[in-house]
């Protein structure tokens, strides 16, 4: 499912986002906040904080949707909260994945994205193929070098039914070092 794979693709860039001094990425003020912007802002708190490499842990919780039918809310509770591991690189630390993860996906902006401690809020569209108006979503919540916590609201229309929101809980810990 897209928005669960951007969803993914949010939190572990929450993850590489932790630090201090932090700040508003958007440096020209201009409402959209460039992969070179997103980095600057990773960059200057990775001075003080920056994630470390190792095995890492992603429970995603379903939280509640509204908007859409109960049978919906029902299946996509089931298939939405889930837990799976991915290896966090030492040269993926060091270059920043959430840059790399929005490289991949060129159908997302993101508006907003600010660093103040270890807390972290962040808003992005996104408009996948098939969609009749861009999704919008938000992130906050904590992020620190070994884990993040953040709670994530999806909005817009879902093909063949009204405007809808969904919103899950994403947490991730460090749980060891990578395989292999």
């Amino acid at each position: 499912m897209r928005i669960q794979m951007a969803l993914i693709a949010a939190s572990a860039l929450a993850l590489t986002a932790c630090g201090s001094p932090g700040g508003d990425a958007d440096s020209d003020g201009d409402g959209v906040v460039t992969a070179e912007e997103a980095q600057a802002l990773n960059a200057s708190a990775a001075d003080e904080i920056k994630p470390l490499p190792g095995k890492y842990k992603v429970d995603m919780q379903f939280v509640k949707a509204e908007g859409l039918p109960e049978e919906m809310q029902s299946m996509m509770g089931s298939s939405m909260t889930n837990s799976t591991e991915f290896c966090l690189t030492p040269e993926m630390a060091d270059s920043g994945f959430g840059q790399m993860a929005q490289q991949d996906d060129d159908s997302c902006t993101i508006d907003r994205y600010v660093i103040d401690g270890n807390d972290m809020d962040m808003a992005m569209s996104c408009s996948p193929a098939g969609t009749p108006t861009p999704m919008e979503m938000t992130m906050s919540g904590t992020v620190s070098p070994t884990k993040s916590d953040m709670t994530m609201v999806s909005k817009g229309m879902f093909p063949g039914m009204a405007e809808a929101s969904v919103e899950m809980r994403v947490t991730q810990e460090r749980i060891g070092d990578c395989d292999g």
